[in-house]
C-alpha cells in the first residue's frame, strides 16, 4: 500500500482523504431498488463491526465484494480486486439507460 500512495498524485490523495473523512448520508429508501454492490476490507481499522451490520442493514440485498487486505483504502491497496468488483457491477447496467457505456460500444473483456 505505501508503493501505492507513494506513486499517486498529491491532489488525488487529498480528495480521496476528505472523500474518507467527509460525514454524509445516503437516505437507504431511496436506493432500494437500484443495483448496490458494497466492497469491504477485512482488515479496516476505522470500519468497527457495528458499521458493517448497519450498512447490511440498510441495504440487504446488497452485493458483496470482500477484499481480503485493503486497509482504509482498499482502491489503493487492493487496486485490481476493486476494479473488478466494479467492473462486475457495472455488467448488469449494460444495454440499459444507465449503461456506463456509450451507446453501440460493448464492454472488453479483461482476463
Amino acid at each position: 500500500m505505501v508503493e501505492q500512495v507513494e506513486k499517486s498524485e498529491r491532489s488525488t490523495l487529498a480528495s480521496r482523504l476528505v472523500i474518507r473523512s467527509t460525514r454524509s448520508y445516503i437516505e437507504p429508501q431511496r436506493l432500494r431498488h437500484q443495483p448496490i454492490t458494497i466492497v469491504e476490507s477485512f482488515d479496516d481499522p476505522g470500519t468497527t463491526q457495528i458499521i458493517q451490520e448497519d450498512l447490511h442493514k440498510c441495504y440487504p440485498e446488497a452485493r458483496k465484494g470482500h477484499i481480503k487486505s485493503g486497509g482504509p483504502f482498499p482502491y489503493l491497496a487492493a487496486a485490481n480486486e476493486v476494479n473488478l468488483y466494479i467492473q462486475i457491477h457495472l455488467k448488469s447496467f449494460v444495454n440499459t439507460k444507465l449503461s456506463p457505456y456509450e451507446k453501440g460500444c460493448t464492454p472488453v473483456e479483461t482476463e
